[in-house]
């Protein structure tokens, strides 16, 4: 095949640069979690100076402003009633016991000590015990007095136990040092603070102590350390990050220039392969701009993707269930496997440049070297083992199995490289199958099922396709037997010729057989004109003109192309029904004319063309004639047919029909010998039966007429007509 246009090799280099620098380009639209309280992994700098007002600094000072204001308390009225009817309770209790006189003295002493919202002394429990009524009436009256007086004012936490030692101060003087002592213990024990926070009035405060704070300016320099190795990530350490922008997408223009180059390079060497290994399938704007899709768009999700997945601190080997084979089996499948494993390996390259050039990943999680390998190994291994597993495949299994080889491949990788990693663990042997089985048996699915959409994109037939059409009950093939039996049968003899060839000279022996079944579609519109489908009839050409003739045999061409088309038929499959006959003459007919007038034109006895453009339909040219010629001759031994195919072969040769393909002359040899080993299984000698004897002409007889005495009949018996009542009947 002629290499590239020049012009589509320009464009094929600046359309997949662009595609690569775009897929590569260095912005990654997820911010860094870097959360409070986790270790710097290294010493964090600072990429530029700036200045800026810290809101965490500004409000950890508005916070200390808004500590250092203390509560306003006020004075709580509802404190001193809850207290007071506590002491009457309490005083209540006290009377119980004194009146209780069947309790002991000891019994009694017992019982007030007891009472839970006093504590008396023994010496005041002595008096209580002591005192007549009229006595303990006075003290617990001014014991009332005191405790509603003092809660009467405004009483501090700080003021509290002063209030309680002074209560003896405020007892009349009327009564006795043990009688006053005994009041203060009662009262003592319920008086309490009368002050409460008032949180309205202190929020307000503190609201105006924060707001009379300015906001604190910071300035960072570049290169300035903002956290060490080893040290928490605190909140203004952060707030430092997210400014200078370590925390937050950004464009850095050392990584721009690098995704450049790499793009650059990575699309001449795509383009040099393609220049220097022409892909028949590649050669239209629209199957290259395809092609720098497959190749571009896996790395753009893979580059999304990783951001999310990296750094795999915890070995859960999650940079690796990406599908990434999927495009070189896909690349295999429908063009070759060469090209696709230079896309794998070129993509598996790629995404280490990924991998290494996320540096915002690396603030508080560490990508180290053995990930980039991992990650090369991986799904270099994945793409090639996809790319030779599927090649060839023709059936949905075999792409259940390439998955497989793919899982397999990629597995036997990570372990080799876990195998170097200090601090492996046995559990990830399960992340690592399950990492591979994903990524392996995924791709394998995903290329089974897309491989209709991008052989429609790229114009490539399908196996799948190639195998559907090679089913002899495909419409046009049924109708090629019922009406044109002859050609029929020849195109399924060339079909044997040329698909063994084909696979001996690693051409595509499938796409070569199928292509032989349709080569002569066209004479199923007029089956007649043509020698192998009148069956000893008569020849219509006996009484047409040559011209005429030869426009009846080189309409066949047409006409098949208008049915492949109406059908539905791939270009590729299409191409063998004008390139099978090229541009030759139609020889009979010529030579039929060139008799009656040596100066006919040429031109009006040739066939339309093009030349064949490919091996495959240059194969079928050659099938053809052989096939036809061997036929037509009535000597077939093996030495004539190898005879008459090196003279057809030599023919196209001479005639120039095949310089237009790519066969070499290696190739012609293995055709032709290959041609000559089919033919002569085809037409092999066959010894002649001796004629029947008498029993079993007895026996054969009496088979199909039971109970007739026939004597010695020279040949055997026709079947008996069937009968009218019971309708046709089916012979043995």
């Amino acid at each position: 095949m002629p290499p590239l246009n020049p012009n589509r090799v320009l464009f094929f280099v600046v359309f997949l640069s662009a595609a690569l620098i775009a897929a590569l380009f260095p912005f990654f639209p997820r911010s860094v979690s870097v959360g409070e309280g986790a270790t710097a992994t290294r010493d964090i700098h600072s990429p530029r100076t700036t200045t800026f007002e810290s809101a965490v600094l500004t409000a950890q000072a508005q916070a200390a402003a808004e500590d250092a204001v203390p509560p306003v308390l006020v004075y709580a009225p509802s404190v001193q009633g809850p207290q007071v009817f506590t002491l009457a309770q309490a005083l209540e209790s006290v009377d119980s016991v004194r009146k209780n006189s069947a309790l002991s003295e000891s019994a009694k002493r017992a019982r007030l000590l007891g009472i839970t919202d006093l504590s008396l002394s023994r010496r005041s429990i002595d008096t209580v015990l002591a005192l007549p009524d009229a006595e303990w009436q006075k003290v617990r009256d001014e014991t009332a007095r005191i405790l509603a007086e003092t809660l009467a004012r405004s009483i501090s936490a700080d003021s509290l136990q002063g209030e309680k030692d002074g209560l003896l101060q405020q007892i009349s003087p009327d009564f006795t040092a043990d009688q006053a002592n005994l009041v203060a213990d009662l009262a003592r024990p319920l008086v309490t603070t009368t002050l409460v926070v008032d949180e309205d009035a202190t929020e307000s405060a503190r609201q105006a102590a924060g707001l009379g704070i300015q906001p604190v300016q910071q300035t960072i320099t570049k290169g300035q350390i903002i956290v060490s190795q080893g040290t928490a990530i605190d909140a203004a350490a952060r707030e430092v990050m997210s400014e200078v922008g370590l925390l937050s997408p950004r464009i850095e223009w050392d990584s721009v220039a690098a995704v450049v180059i790499v793009s650059v390079l990575s699309a001449l060497a795509l383009t040099v392969y393609l220049w220097r290994f022409p892909v028949p399938a590649i050669s239209s704007t629209q199957s290259l701009v395809l092609l720098s899709l497959i190749v571009a768009l896996p790395l753009f999700i893979a580059k999304i993707y990783f951001g999310l997945a990296f750094p795999d601190e915890e070995n859960r080997f999650l940079p690796y269930f990406l599908p990434l084979a999927m495009m070189p089996m896909l690349v295999a499948t429908l063009l070759e496997a060469r090209l696709a494993v230079l896309i794998g390996v070129l993509q598996a390259a790629l995404l280490v440049f990924v991998v290494v050039s996320m540096p915002d990943l690396s603030l508080v999680g560490t990508i180290e070297p053995l990930d980039a390998g991992r990650v090369l190994m991986f799904y270099a291994a994945g793409a090639i083992a996809g790319a030779y597993a599927v090649q060839h495949a023709t059936r949905a299994n075999q792409y259940v199995l390439a998955g497989v080889l793919v899982t397999a491949a990629s597995l036997a990788m990570l372990f080799a490289m876990w195998l170097l990693d200090v601090q492996r663990d046995p559990i990830d042997a399960v992340w690592m199958t399950g990492a591979a089985s994903v990524s392996g048996m995924a791709a394998g699915l995903l290329t089974a099922g897309s491989l209709t959409l991008f052989g429609s994109l790229l114009g490539v037939t399908t196996r799948v396709q190639l195998m559907e059409l090679a089913q002899l009950t495909a419409p046009l093939l049924r109708r090629m037997q019922d009406e044109a039996s002859g050609t029929f049968h020849h195109s399924v003899i060339v079909g044997n010729l040329a698909e063994r060839a084909a696979y001996q000279i690693g051409a595509d022996a499938l796409l070569t057989r199928v292509g032989c079944y349709y080569h002569d579609i066209g004479k199923v519109v007029q089956p007649g004109y043509y020698i192998e489908n009148q069956l000893g009839g008569g020849n219509p050409h006996d009484t047409m003109d040559p011209e005429e003739s030869a426009q009846i045999i080189a309409e066949h061409v047409r006409a098949g192309v208008e049915l492949a088309k109406q059908h539905g038929l791939p270009p590729t499959v299409r191409a063998f029904i004008p390139e099978h006959h090229g541009t030759r003459l139609i020889p009979f007919f010529f030579r039929k004319a060139s008799q009656d007038d040596p100066n006919v034109d040429e031109a009006l006895y040739r066939y339309p063309g093009p030349k064949p453009q490919s091996r495959e339909t240059a194969m079928v040219m050659l099938a053809d004639g052989t096939e036809a010629m061997v036929r037509a001759s009535a000597d077939r031994s093996p030495e004539r047919i190898d005879e008459l195919v090196e003279q057809v072969i030599g023919e196209r040769v001479g005639e120039g029909e095949l310089d237009e393909c790519n066969l070499t002359l290696q190739d012609l040899r293995t055709i032709a010998e290959s041609f000559k080993q089919t033919l002569r299984g085809v037409y092999h000698p066959r010894i002649a039966y001796p004629e029947p004897t008498e029993p079993e002409r007895r026996a054969l007889i009496g088979r199909f007429r039971p109970g007739r005495r026939v004597a010695a009949p020279p040949v055997l018996p026709a079947l008996p007509s069937p009968s009218p009542s019971t309708g046709p009947r089916r012979s043995a």
